[in-house]
């Protein structure tokens, strides 16, 4: 029972990582604020520190799924899949919280540190806003790389796992 609550865990986290890094105003079906999701989209930065998270999501569910499916088949592949993910997803952590120490720093300086609030404020004021189309090229292009990167970057983390497990 544990592993198929764990396999659908897994599959839900996972999922909803990748269609956050698709699109991250996905996210905004959690939360009641769609004007300020959509004005964090629009920005460039903000868009592509949301698809960042969508990435950890997805790993996050991922390595779950592969854990859990692991356990109850008792393949240990799957488990060192599992743990090549967390490697994965560690090593995107760390370089993403360092970007974003950095981020917070210049904003410290320039006196922009804590224009969230007031950024949340308008955006609950005006609400949600008419865009056309609501997806870019831009979006759509920046899409298709992290998919790719998210690819590649797993499958030599599942690699590099499989390998060090057989040698």
């Amino acid at each position: 029972m544990g592993t198929l609550v764990g396999v659908l865990i897994g599959l839900l986290v996972g999922t909803f990582g990748f269609l956050v890094m698709r699109n991250p105003m996905r996210l905004a079906l959690l939360s009641w604020q769609k004007g300020y999701y959509q004005r964090m989209v629009l920005d460039t930065t903000m868009r592509n520190q949301l698809r960042v998270l969508g990435v950890l999501l997805c790993l996050f569910g991922t390595s779950i799924l592969a854990a859990s499916l692991g356990s109850a088949l008792r393949v240990s592949l799957l488990t060192a899949v599992s743990e090549g993910l967390w490697v994965l997803m560690g090593l995107i952590f760390f370089a993403a919280w360092g970007v974003g120490l950095i981020l917070a720093i210049r904003q410290l300086i320039k006196g922009e540190l804590f224009n969230w609030w007031r950024m949340w404020k308008v955006s609950a004021e005006l609400g949600p806003i008419d865009v056309f189309p609501p997806v870019t090229l831009k979006m759509q292009r920046e899409a298709r790389f992290f998919t790719i990167a998210l690819l590649s970057l797993a499958l030599i983390s599942v690699a590099a796992a499989l390998f060090h497990r057989l040698a």
